[in-house]
């Protein structure tokens, strides 16, 4: 009799694997639509349904850089804070918020919905006598108002983090503004001897060098 008893066991076991390994999973469903299929519990109000992927800090995701290859290709994780040293692998991770790993053409981490939020350019205005692009500005356009008065104009100096980032440097008095010049990197491209009554520059950097793409 315990044999019997023994063998159904089994059987109905290996009957359970066997339908789990070929068919679906379901969380509050006997009748699952899909791989995994979690429906809500509507009926208990005190208890949270919702499905939490991996979360971990900036740094906590770049320590694990040489965990995801290839074969992590669209691994999803929410970064819960932006901390440590930018990495080539989260250099798009710039705010917390989803990111799925690309791990077929760029092998880096993308943002998806929540994440990095795309600056909102600003104008400022600024008559100084030396003019500072901050690294903390966003895509930026700056009016030279200071007329004569301006007799320097300065970049910051480039960093991983600043790859793609636009400045855009105006002067609206008609007087002729003072050479640029950069706390850090090199220009590349044309130079760059001052600016125009009226004129302008716009500049973007690599995160090496700054080129400048406009004309005075």
């Amino acid at each position: 009799m315990k044999k019997f008893l023994l063998t159904a066991t089994m059987l109905v076991g290996l009957s359970a694997v066997s339908k789990a390994q070929q068919g679906r999973v379901g969380i509050n469903t006997t009748t699952p639509s899909a791989t995994l299929d979690v429906v809500a519990n509507t009926t208990d109000n005190t208890r949270p349904d919702a499905l939490l992927v991996p979360r971990m800090t900036e740094d906590q995701l770049a320590a694990k850089n040489t965990a995801y290859v290839a074969a992590q290709n669209g691994s999803l994780v929410f970064v819960t804070a932006v901390d440590g040293a930018t990495t080539p692998k989260t250099i798009n991770v710039t705010a917390p918020g989803f990111y799925y790993y690309d791990g077929t053409v760029d092998n880096v981490w993308k943002t998806l919905g929540g994440g990095a939020v795309t600056p909102v350019p600003t104008f400022r205005n600024d008559p100084s006598a030396n003019v500072a692009i901050l690294a903390s500005d966003a895509n930026n356009f700056v009016r030279l108002t200071g007329g004569g008065v301006t007799t320097a104009i300065t970049l910051p100096a480039p960093t991983a983090a600043m790859v793609g980032k636009v400045f855009t440097v105006f002067e609206v008095t008609g007087a002729s503004a003072a050479a640029i010049q950069t706390a850090g990197g090199t220009y590349k491209g044309n130079n760059v001897p001052n600016v125009n009554p009226f004129g302008g520059y716009q500049f973007i950097t690599d995160g090496t060098d700054w080129y400048n793409t406009g004309s005075n």
